[in-house]
């Protein structure tokens, strides 16, 4: 949500669950300039980089095998 009644600078507000937060354009576009941190692999298995269909079919994997027999 942006906010230009107050004249001068632009303000954009966002909200957590808890907390609302004023940010004006200059401080929003200085964290949109800030370089990226890229995070190293790690072993874990993780479903993100899967497709859709292989998505659901590792989902279903999970729930089958936690069903009791």
């Amino acid at each position: 949500m942006r906010n230009r009644d107050k004249g001068g600078d632009d303000e954009m507000a966002t909200s957590t669950l808890y907390e609302k937060f004023t940010l004006t354009e200059a401080t929003a576009n200085k964290i949109l300039e800030t370089s990226r941190t890229i995070l190293p692999e790690i072993n874990v298995f993780n479903d993100i980089k899967l497709n859709e269909k292989d998505r659901i079919a590792h989902a279903a994997n999970i729930l089958k095998s936690r069903k009791c027999k």
